[in-house]
């Protein structure tokens, strides 16, 4: 039972994380190749696509997440924080307040993009045809952004940080 109300409470916040990446490849003219948007078994998803022609296009396809769930997230919870909590507190909530809330803290707890996607934008670089200069050079760009989001992975599965953003 534990494991089921889980995996829906997760289900919005996957869900959204996958239809970024995406909406992502579509704007990019990425072709996709396979979507799951929600797999029951482990709580996950995925997008699998042909790589895109330039390099700050799989970095925006990777971190898609982190704005299209930030936004959603912030948008679903607006009016419930706004117009409800800070005016008349818990006791004004209804249970469409709840679920909002419950589908907004979702959502918003997978903003962070996973370790794959960072992990695709730097394979990405290694596999690329550009000279070794600018590999290195790119390396060293997008390195910071790797580190961070592994960090933040590490972080949110000891800590639940992922909860407080």
């Amino acid at each position: 039972m534990k494991s089921i109300l889980r995996s829906i409470f997760h289900m919005p916040g996957v869900m959204t994380h996958e239809l970024s990446h995406h909406i992502f490849c579509i704007i990019f003219k990425a072709k996709v190749i396979e979507v799951c948007y929600y797999n029951f078994k482990d709580s996950s998803g995925y997008v699998q696509h042909e790589r895109p022609k330039h390099l700050y296009q799989d970095i925006l396809i990777a971190t898609a997440p982190f704005f299209l769930n930030t936004f959603l997230g912030g948008l679903i919870a607006y009016p419930t924080v706004i117009n409800k909590l800070s005016n008349l507190g818990l006791i004004s909530l209804n249970w469409i307040d709840i679920l909002g809330m419950f589908i907004s803290i979702s959502i918003g707890m997978h903003a962070i993009p996973s370790k794959g996607d960072v992990l695709s934008t730097w394979n990405f670089v290694g596999d690329s045809d550009m000279n070794w200069l600018f590999k290195a050079a790119a390396k060293l760009i997008i390195a910071p952004l790797v580190l961070l989001v592994l960090l933040l992975k590490y972080l949110s599965s000891y800590l639940k940080i992922d909860l407080f953003y």
